[in-house]
């Protein structure tokens, strides 16, 4: 089966690593993957996975407007809606997935829509599938983005994958018109990476502070660091991971306040960072999706500080603390965060049976569900012949 996925970060790199995961899922497929942000240095895509970059297009951290590196704006939209287009028609596959749209990325609709257009008008075989995560960011005309939504996604797509599990969140939380929407949809669970190997070093207090991949957070780890500073106990280690799209600015601050003691790390991004969340005490970081999900996977102890620019992450962060799975700390003054940390490290919080029960299968029941959906065309396909 020929399947593309298209995705599109825009800040983070939070979108991107969920749908690599769920085109790992496709082994046995040939997956082309669209990618629309600014390449992650050093990624080793899956062999089954063909990766097409189109010229990065980043938004600002107040997401108002688009950043472009070489040519203008328009002549870098013009240029990605002809490789995305091309690509599309050469590919031919028989699924596109469209990773948050229409629910989201509704400034990339000048790419998106002619593909959509095109399978339509051309009647093409292609099965348009929406990949979409547990929260969605409120809207200022929240009743109007619901109705372009619904306009798009009854007229084009045939399937809504929710990478969530609803005893958790689900989508009529932030999507108040589920009703009408004349699709099937599906959830799949919460999308996560396989977990490594790896047994912690006894006597060792290794607190791991991250602020995901992304532009944001640098406040978070300057806390930190400051806070863990301030601590007498000897045996108390920080590792402090720098985003891979952090300013410049910010990674040359943070290096100046750590430069002093011995027992802080500046590292940058890691690969394995699964690994060094399981022989860790203590996490704390923002609670994006793919950082809460992997400190689910892990079992780790967690304080997570969520995104203040809209709802998202502070919803699914006092969900799981609701849970007893997370502590939300509420402000990065680093006396706040040195007792924040001290008491974690001394008592922390044993995860509750209900937060063991998550559904954490996400990419694999992606996988399920759209070979179901080409498995009952193939039926019909036969039935009609027959």
């Amino acid at each position: 089966m020929k399947i593309m996925l298209y995705s599109q970060h825009i800040l983070g790199i939070g979108h991107f690593f969920r749908s690599m995961e769920i085109t790992r899922a496709l082994h046995g497929h040939e997956v082309m993957f669209v990618e629309g942000g600014d390449p992650l240095p050093g990624f080793t895509t899956p062999p089954h996975v063909r990766r097409v970059l189109l010229p990065p297009l980043m938004m600002d951290a107040e997401f108002k407007s688009m950043e472009v590196r070489n040519g203008s704006l328009e002549e870098i939209k013009a240029a990605r809606t002809g490789l995305f287009l091309e690509a599309f028609l050469d590919f031919a596959p028989q699924v596109l997935l469209t990773e948050l749209f229409p629910f989201g990325r509704r400034q990339f609709r000048f790419e998106l829509m002619p593909v959509l257009q095109a399978i339509r008008e051309q009647r093409m075989p292609t099965r348009v599938i929406c990949s979409l995560r547990d929260i969605l960011v409120e809207k200022a005309k929240q009743a109007e983005y619901e109705q372009w939504v619904l306009d798009i996604l009854n007229t084009h797509y045939s399937l809504v994958l929710i990478h969530s599990d609803p005893q958790l969140i689900s989508l009529e939380e932030t999507f108040t018109q589920v009703d009408k929407i004349s699709i099937p949809i599906r959830y799949t669970g919460f999308v996560t990476r396989p977990l490594p190997t790896v047994k912690k070093k006894p006597g060792q207090k290794v607190i791991v502070a991250s602020s995901g991949g992304g532009k944001v957070g640098a406040d978070l780890l300057a806390g930190t660091i400051m806070a863990v500073q301030s601590m007498p106990d000897q045996s108390v280690t920080l590792k402090v991971f720098l985003g891979p799209f952090m300013e410049k600015d910010d990674r040359d601050f943070l290096a100046k306040l750590a430069e002093n003691d011995m027992r802080i790390a500046l590292q940058p991004f890691s690969p394995d960072f699964l690994a060094e969340l399981m022989a860790a005490e203590l996490s704390v970081s923002m609670a994006g999706y793919n950082t809460c999900m992997d400190i689910l996977n892990t079992g780790v102890k967690a304080l997570v500080y969520p995104f203040p620019q809209n709802r998202e992450q502070t919803l699914r962060a006092k969900r799981l603390e609701s849970l007893g799975l997370v502590k939300v700390i509420e402000a990065l003054d680093p006396e706040f965060l040195f007792a924040a940390i001290g008491e974690a490290l001394r008592k922390g919080w044993p995860p509750s049976p209900q937060g063991n029960s998550i559904d954490i299968a996400g990419a694999v029941k992606t996988r399920y569900l759209i070979e179901q959906l080409l498995s009952t065309d193939l039926k019909n396909v036969a039935s009609m012949q027959d």
